[in-house]
């Protein structure tokens, strides 16, 4: 009975994952090779985060999602434990409290929020259609409250903002309000006079006056957006090759195998390479609407867009802050850049897509091209 629904397993979302996490290796793998030992290196421990992946996205992706829609409230709960929890015993790296130490790896549940987030938002907007009232606002809110208040507690601010923007995303999606909408934008707006003021700490500030003026400290607060147009440049039409890229092999890009891996790419690939990255994004992207046009239910639907908006917002920021446009805020290139906890986060909503198709009532998948 399982194989038999397996006739509806999308086929071209699968690759377009596996190709996706393949770039992702390949360029850990390069940045490894000035590591020295490749069996302790990052690259290493991003393979077994993707085996592992595949091992858990076919588990998923039998399960029926109605199950998986059934938990949702149980997941939540463990997942705002967990962000307690790392509060309490968690590691600090770069002034964010966020980490669990397991030994060889560090696991972040902040990922494990953003998918509780979307979840939840799915399963709130699915009993919420049209038409959509200030009250049902105000809920869907309060439902990603708490995560948005540990987060900061920590603090993440990138991870809180892409909660905020998968909310607002899909609140855009549900109202067609213009009286919502604006005074939605005028909240978020006073939200964030409130937040410079109040809450954001110092570090943070300096990244976005970086961003507006990196020039002013080229050699402090401007050093990684400089470093980082620097490779993007240096790569020209067709790389420096693999494993030759002198600012990310050399150390001079920061964080180069993960906020800043879209230049660590662009310089050893080039600008075809990163053609070619953002075209397997775009087909991505492109067969989710597809198969949101073609889900069953409100919770489907609802869910596929939220996951249109999770990965098309976080790579356009994060290549957005590898060239200047964005300022700094820490958020990864979906299955490219280092982190098992994201990995994994974004290959389980492609395996609850997956479910959603195979368990759907009605057997219209996407056509396969």
């Amino acid at each position: 009975m399982l194989f038999s629904r397996f006739k509806n397993f999308d086929s071209t979302l699968f690759v377009l994952m596996v190709l996706l996490i393949i770039i992702g290796l390949s360029v850990q793998y390069s940045l490894s090779l000035s590591q020295g030992d490749l069996k302790f290196s990052n690259f290493a421990k991003q393979s077994i985060f993707a085996v592992c992946g595949l091992i858990l996205f076919f588990i998923i992706t039998s399960l029926d999602f109605r199950f998986i829609k059934a938990i949702n409230l149980v997941f939540y709960i463990i997942v705002v434990l967990l962000l307690l929890g790392v509060l309490i015993f968690g590691q600090v790296s770069h002034g964010v409290k966020g980490w669990f130490n397991l030994g060889f790896f560090n696991f972040q549940p902040i990922e494990l929020a953003k998918l509780a987030a979307l979840l939840a938002l799915a399963q709130f907007w699915g009993f919420s259609r049209q038409p959509v009232r200030v009250n049902h606002i105000i809920v869907s809110f309060i439902i990603i409250l708490p995560l948005l208040f540990l987060i900061m507690r920590q603090p993440d601010f990138g991870s809180a903002m892409m909660i905020v923007i998968l909310w607002f995303g899909l609140l855009l999606m549900m109202d067609r309000n213009k009286k919502h909408i604006l005074g939605l934008l005028l909240m978020i707006i006073l939200i964030g006079a409130l937040g410079w003021s109040f809450f954001l700490k110092d570090y943070q500030r300096d990244r976005i006056l970086t961003y507006l003026n990196p020039q002013s400290d080229q050699a402090g607060r401007g050093y990684q957006i400089t470093q980082s147009t620097i490779a993007v440049g240096s790569g020209q039409i067709f790389g420096r090759g693999f494993g030759l890229g002198t600012q990310s092999q050399l150390r001079f890009l920061p964080a180069s195998e993960t906020d800043f891996i879209f230049a660590a790419l662009t310089e050893e690939f080039g600008l075809l390479g990163s053609i070619l990255l953002l075209g397997f994004y775009i087909a991505l992207i492109s067969r989710l609407v597809k198969i949101a046009k073609s889900a069953y239910d409100n919770f489907s639907q609802i869910f596929v867009l939220g996951a249109v908006i999770y990965f098309f917002s976080q790579a356009i920021i994060n290549i957005g802050m590898n060239v200047g446009l964005f300022p700094i805020v820490g958020i990864p290139l979906p299955f490219i850049s280092y982190g098992g906890s994201s990995l994994l986060v974004s290959m389980l909503i492609l395996a609850i897509i997956e479910s959603i198709l195979l368990y759907q009532p009605f057997t219209h998948a996407p056509e396969q091209k």
